[in-house]
């Protein structure tokens, strides 16, 4: 899966269960600029895991502070 591919997945992510209309950019900070709380975080975590089929631990939450972090442990989940 290209990475155009999973950020257009976690767009799709974002506007169905965060309510996020705007354009989603990779270097778009999750808590800073996407304004996401520990329960949103939690919420973007289970959906992104429902929608790319995939199981994120604690360490790969830990590394991702940008949409382009999420983007690259999608790829490298979905990779395995």
């Amino acid at each position: 899966m290209r990475r155009q591919q999973i950020l257009e997945g976690v767009a799709l992510v974002a506007q169905r269960h965060l309510g996020w209309k705007a354009e989603l950019r990779p270097d778009m900070h999750l808590v800073e600029d996407l304004e996401l709380d520990s329960l949103r975080l939690l919420t973007l975590a289970v959906e992104v895991e429902n929608h790319f089929r995939i199981c994120l631990d604690e360490a790969d939450e830990a590394a991702i502070e940008t949409v382009e972090d999420l983007v690259r442990v999608i790829e490298e989940k979905i990779a395995g």
